[in-house]
């Protein structure tokens, strides 16, 4: 067991917002906690967060103290360690390249993966809800895990 794990911004922002398979980000938590995991997350996913929660106000999905008290609850969530340095971002760049990826967002979550293996020795799973993203990978990469999957 790997004492890192990396959660896609598609599994953290249904352990706030009910939604498919918040269940299973829930069990999937548990387990993080249970194991004494540590989060790991390229720089900028606090602000992906926030897109989602301002995107779900906007379109009035979400009132806007309910918002407020979601991102509060997102800024205190314990466990987490920012990662933003410059291998990171070239190794983001690369795997997008390699994959012919749009944009570098989930490059950058996937370089994290790689990246605290590489310093640890230890597998960093990376856990997603973007079916499009686990179709793209096509098993190319071991430590993805689907959350639809999760048992």
């Amino acid at each position: 067991m790997s004492n890192y794990i990396c959660l896609d911004t598609s599994v953290l922002i249904k352990l706030f917002i009910q939604e498919e398979d918040s269940d299973k980000a829930t069990l999937l938590l548990q387990r993080i906690i249970d194991q004494g995991q540590l989060i790991v997350l390229p720089a900028f996913a606090w602000a992906e967060i926030g897109t989602v929660l301002r995107k779900k106000r906007r379109r009035g999905e979400l009132a806007v103290q309910e918002a407020d008290d979601l991102w509060l609850e997102f800024r205190q969530f314990p466990g987490i360690e920012y990662f933003n340095d410059d291998s990171i971002m070239d190794l983001a760049w690369k795997i997008s390249r390699h994959f012919d990826m749009p944009t570098l967002y989930d490059a950058a979550f996937l370089a994290v993966a790689e990246v605290v293996e590489r310093r640890t020795g230890e597998t960093c799973e990376f856990w997603t809800a973007d079916e499009k993203l686990v179709n793209l990978l096509n098993g190319r990469r071991k430590y993805v895990r689907f959350l639809k999957e999760l048992n």
